[in-house]
């Protein structure tokens, strides 16, 4: 599992939302870059779609913008189950461990 120990594996210097937002989106496309899945039946093409992306890029209003996209699988049974929040609902990707340049500042 991608399992983090909260009191190691987060930099202390991460106090916005934000940055952990991106930590966290940095850190599954380091683990998982190569992993692609189907995301929709009957595409002409392969359909194949990486689990996780991570891109930097210019915006329009040419500030720079940190691309994040994470497709992570659901236990189908957030739809019935209203005692947790549907974060708790997510499924880990595959087994591995927080890579040891994220654990510092």
């Amino acid at each position: 599992m991608s399992s983090i120990d909260t009191s190691t594996d987060i930099p202390d210097s991460i106090a916005l939302l934000e940055q952990i937002h991106a930590w966290s989106g940095l850190a599954l496309y380091n683990l998982h870059k190569g992993t692609l899945y189907q995301e929709s039946e009957g595409t002409v093409d392969s359909g194949l779609s990486p689990i996780a992306d991570a891109s930097v890029v210019t915006a329009a209003d040419k500030s720079i913008r940190l691309i994040l996209r994470t497709a992570i699988e659901l236990d189908p049974s957030f739809v019935t189950d209203s005692t947790q929040k549907l974060w708790m609902f997510a499924r880990e990707i595959k087994d591995a461990l927080v890579p040891s340049e994220y654990k510092e500042d």
